[in-house]
């Protein structure tokens, strides 16, 4: 399997690296939707997962969930245009199964409405040099000495 920086990356997964999400191919135009290691990394312990409800349609660029990581709350975005096929049960009350099998506790499972835009999925090779990228803007060098930022890091007495 793929590793890059001690983060695991399958290459039977497509990727779209900003959002730091993982899309299993189901066939038809359906996808199994998860966080990368590289994800849960930024984020920190993933907490709870809130997907929006079964047959609901989301806009490319649009939430089809809420992820809870700490005190941070933030959509989870389709890449795509797509209808909600199915959420995940067993992530319901908590989401931390993602934290221990990233690949194994996927959250929802979506339907492209229309074609793809060009580059929304990556196979890994390709995804590589925009991970890659994005790991050096953070300043991430390995997985298992890297720190997720606090926020409240900045208000320190010294």
């Amino acid at each position: 399997m793929p590793q890059l920086r001690g983060c695991d990356f399958p290459d039977t997964l497509l990727y779209h690296p900003e959002s730091h999400l993982w899309f299993a191919p189901l066939g038809e135009g359906r996808y199994r939707v998860g966080v990368s290691q590289f994800g849960i990394a930024l984020s920190g312990e993933i907490l709870l997962f809130t997907p929006k409800p079964t047959g609901a349609t989301v806009d490319a660029g649009r939430g089809f969930g809420l992820l809870e990581a700490g005190k941070t709350v933030f959509p989870v975005k389709s890449p795509f245009n797509a209808k909600l096929l199915r959420a995940n049960e067993a992530l319901d009350p908590s989401a931390r199964a993602i934290n221990r099998a990233p690949f194994e506790a996927w959250m929802v499972e979506l339907k492209a409405v229309d074609a793809l835009p060009a580059g929304a999925l990556l196979a890994w090779p390709e995804a590589r040099p925009e991970i890659t990228r994005i790991m050096d803007r953070y300043a991430f060098r390995d997985l298992s000495d890297f720190s997720t930022p606090l926020f409240h890091e900045d208000d320190r007495d010294f």
